[in-house]
């Protein structure tokens, strides 16, 4: 399933590339996130937990970057997997960052994919799922910001 849009967070744009590839600020903002650590320059590792219709899924996985301009754009790709329900999904996202004075607009792309009892669940339910964890994902970084300022 794909999504895309864009969001606006208040900070210039080489501000917002350290925000959005910052460990503590994706723990911090991403629904569900705990222990995400830097393992390299371009690999981050984690587990995400959430309650999905029921079910709780622990998505143990990593994240790696692979494509960047930097502060202009970057690619990456991530994977988690939940031995308990036997679930996996792959994930691949485009972020550009386009300066606005004093603000960035941040364009995304994502590209998501499940199997195993996640992808049981059907469309609708992983894709509202998704949306919600993205739309999460920018109003804490916005509310992040927000409370550095």
């Amino acid at each position: 399933m794909e999504f895309e849009g864009t969001e606006t967070v208040p900070v210039e744009r080489s501000a917002a590339w350290d925000l959005v590839t910052d460990p503590a600020v994706l723990t911090a903002c991403v629904m569900g996130a705990e222990e995400i650590s830097r393992a390299s320059e371009d690999r981050y590792e984690g587990v995400i937990r959430q309650r999905i219709t029921g079910i709780d899924v622990a998505l143990d996985g990593e994240v790696r970057i692979e494509e960047r301009e930097r502060p202009e754009w970057l690619r990456f790709t991530g994977t988690g997997t939940d031995s308990r329900t036997g679930s996996r999904m792959d994930a691949d996202v485009t972020v550009t960052l386009t300066g606005e004075g004093a603000a960035t607009e941040l364009a995304y792309d994502v590209d998501v994919t499940f199997t195993g009892r996640l992808a049981t669940m059907g469309s609708r339910v992983l894709r509202r799922q998704v949306r919600a964890n993205v739309e999460t994902y920018f109003e804490n970084l916005v509310d992040r910001v927000g409370a550095r300022a």
